[in-house]
């Protein structure tokens, strides 16, 4: 899965899980607590969404959740970290 890909699954997630972000466009450099209201809960929760979007459930490791701070840092975690997992 590309860069892309894995950026439009994690904004489409994203906006299920928030849905007060219908419509406000995403650039990636918001801060995914300060900009896009999520907390350690709402993380966890767009990991298990993840997991159910990629189909590998169980298989995201939830470490990659918890240093970035933006949206694309997150995107470059999953798409580095999981590249086999994705594939």
């Amino acid at each position: 899965m590309t860069r892309p890909e894995v950026r439009a699954v994690l904004v489409a997630a994203l906006r299920e899980l928030r849905p007060e972000l219908a419509g406000v466009p995403i650039s990636g450099d918001e801060h995914l607590a300060a900009d896009l209201g999520l907390d350690s809960v709402a993380r966890v929760e767009l990991l298990v969404m993840l997991e159910e979007a990629f189909g590998v459930e169980d298989e995201v490791d939830p470490r990659i959740f918890v240093t970035p701070s933006t949206l694309d840092e997150l995107v470059e975690q999953i798409a580095v970290t999981e590249q086999v997992v994705l594939r």
